[in-house]
């Protein structure tokens, strides 16, 4: 897998386009606080995080508990917070939020019923109503398809592709893929379940996503085409309910990002249990790391007095 190697000229693209955004949109969230009625992450001591399904790498859903490295940056947020002059007494803990779609997981962002939602992908689309964080990893549209099925729209003709409903993936493949069929589904899990026991054959969605998950889903199948059709990065996105959370989010993802630069050992062997070597996605550290340093790096040229 070379999202990292072969393009770091796109993905130094992608996490500008990413901090652009959440930088355009910083005064409104700060201003639009002033007047919010909601009660705060201050206030509740919850800060309330939309879980989408419960899929590799971002999300393991453990009895009642969750991990996964959404959840290694939700606890990195977490612990931002809990050093913040703003906090009480109280230290902030997460509250999850399980989300039965996409869609009505974002709009619990938009309406203040949610304060954040981690792993989700950048879209100049989503940009215009939801405040993005710094990115944290990337991610690009492609298949997981059986022999015979390259990826491209030629190999696609008049098949049936499942995606998730409402997702970055989806909306891609349709413009890119003129004469094949999609079955929507509400949820990761739903679309990995289907492919699992053979009612959907190919199936479409984020890289890191497919990877992670192909193994105990279609081991058999290959990743296609080797070009993804789109890359994105990806982050938080958060609400307006809390005074300065957008900036708040982005120094504990800063930090967690310059930890694993630094080899923190701790940084390190949270993140890399979920995207590392030995994890089903099997990027290397170096890989890794020459993200974070990007990212970093582009914050630092857009936010010159930070």
């Amino acid at each position: 897998m070379r999202l990292i190697q072969k393009a770091a000229t796109g993905l130094l693209a992608l996490s500008t386009i990413a901090l652009v955004g959440c930088q355009n949109e910083k005064p409104a969230a700060d201003n639009s606080t002033e007047s919010s009625t909601a009660k705060s992450v201050y206030d509740t001591g919850k800060l309330r995080a939309v879980v989408i399904g419960d899929s590799l790498p971002m999300v393991k859903k453990d009895g009642d508990n969750y991990d996964g490295l959404s959840f290694v940056v939700l606890e990195a947020i977490r612990d931002q917070i809990n050093v913040s002059p703003n906090k009480t007494d109280k230290d902030v803990s997460i509250e999850t939020i399980a989300a039965d779609s996409a869609r009505n997981g974002l709009d619990m962002i938009r309406s203040g019923a949610a304060d954040i939602a981690c792993g989700v992908a950048f879209t100049w689309e989503r940009q215009r109503s939801l405040t993005y964080t710094l990115p944290f990893s990337v991610g690009g549209v492609r298949l997981l398809a059986p022999a015979g099925i390259d990826g491209t729209p030629k190999s696609l003709n008049g098949k049936t592709v499942g995606v998730v409903k409402d997702s970055m993936a989806a909306n891609v493949l349709a413009e890119s893929v003129d004469d094949a069929n999609f079955q929507f589904f509400d949820t990761p899990d739903q679309a990995l379940a289907a492919v699992k026991e053979g009612s959907v054959e190919i199936l479409g969605g984020d890289s890191l996503w497919l990877r992670a998950n192909q193994a105990a889903t279609a081991p058999d199948s290959s990743l296609v085409p080797d070009r993804p059709y789109a890359r994105s990065g990806v982050g938080c996105v958060v609400a307006d309910t809390t005074p300065h959370l957008l900036n708040i989010s982005n120094l504990g993802i800063g930090r967690l990002l310059s930890g694993y630069i630094n080899d923190d050992d701790g940084v390190r062997s949270a993140i890399n249990t979920w995207i590392g070597t030995d994890s089903t996605v099997g990027l290397k550290d170096d890989q890794i790391s020459g993200f974070f340093t990007i990212v970093l790096s582009t914050a630092a040229q857009l936010n010159p007095q930070s």
